[in-house]
């Protein structure tokens, strides 16, 4: 009995009486397994015999959270959609009721771009925390205590072509603060060799005065430079460690596990960002 109250996919005659799929392009017309992170990836679902079918998409998220969404179609044969919110990597399900029963099911793949951070002692403090407030998120981390921004930008343009989709730098608080042609000359080569498809985070700095100069000048270069280009995420470290001074030991420089912890995940939430 339970069976004959299903709604058939097929109409008699082998006809479909519904289609459903997931598609990651803004058209709605590919039938994709895999959609990248910062897609709009939607629920289509058709109606070949009549409109106005009023049914349910539900998904099924990473770690099993699970929401429905009602809808309706309008003219038989037009595809009605329902966006997806893509909230992490991993499986997804989704799921098309009419009347409450399921006539079709779907998994698909949400796949997160890969990240390569590349940094000096702060980096080290942050390492162990950048995976999970990334979960899933393919990471490379490359950290040095005494690093320089030029040789950041060396290491960079070694990759070559297999350089990760975002970037993370790290640095600059081991450099000359009265060096500020130096450091300007590193960001702008940081951006030329990421192009336009790559995004770049990169964290202002924190470090008392050097020589009686600064960081003002190298926080005021990565402002400039982040009002200038799209794809530059600057991350205000010098905001937040200024409200919260405690996290600091005698150097100024190197935070507690804390002020870590905040840093990394300011540092994730601006690698979200890279993705709109």
């Amino acid at each position: 009995m339970l069976a004959a109250a299903l709604p058939a996919l097929a109409a008699p005659g082998g006809r479909p009486r519904f289609g459903a799929y997931v598609s990651c392009s803004a058209s709605g017309r590919s039938h994709d397994a895999a959609c990248s992170l910062g897609a709009r990836p939607s629920a289509v679902f058709r109606s070949f015999r009549r409109g106005g079918v009023r049914y349910a998409v539900c998904v099924r998220r990473p770690g099993g959270h699970r929401h429905c969404r009602h809808k309706r179609t309008r003219v038989r044969g037009v595809r009605s959609r329902a966006a997806i919110g893509l909230s992490r990597p991993g499986r997804y399900t989704v799921s098309w009721l009419v009347h409450g029963a399921r006539v079709k099911r779907v998994r698909f793949r949400a796949r997160a771009p890969r990240v390569f951070v590349n940094g000096d002692s702060l980096a080290v403090g942050t390492k162990p925390y950048l995976p999970r407030d990334l979960p899933g998120w393919p990471i490379r981390q490359s950290a040095s205590i005494s690093r320089h921004a030029p040789q950041g930008v060396g290491l960079l343009r070694s990759k070559g072509r297999g350089l990760a989709r975002i970037v993370v730098m790290q640095l600059g608080t081991n450099d000359d603060p009265r060096a500020t042609d130096a450091f300007r000359r590193a960001v702008r080569a940081t951006m030329r060799i990421a192009g336009r498809r790559r995004c770049v985070v990169w964290p202002n700095i924190v470090r008392p005065r050097v020589a009686g100069t600064s960081y003002a000048g190298y926080n005021s270069i990565l402002a400039a430079e982040n009002r200038r280009r799209d794809n530059l995420f600057v991350v205000d470290w010098t905001r937040m460690a200024r409200r919260h001074r405690y996290w600091f030991g005698p150097d100024g420089v190197h935070p507690n596990a804390t002020g870590y912890m905040a840093r990394a995940a300011a540092i994730a939430a601006k690698v979200r960002a890279c993705l709109g």
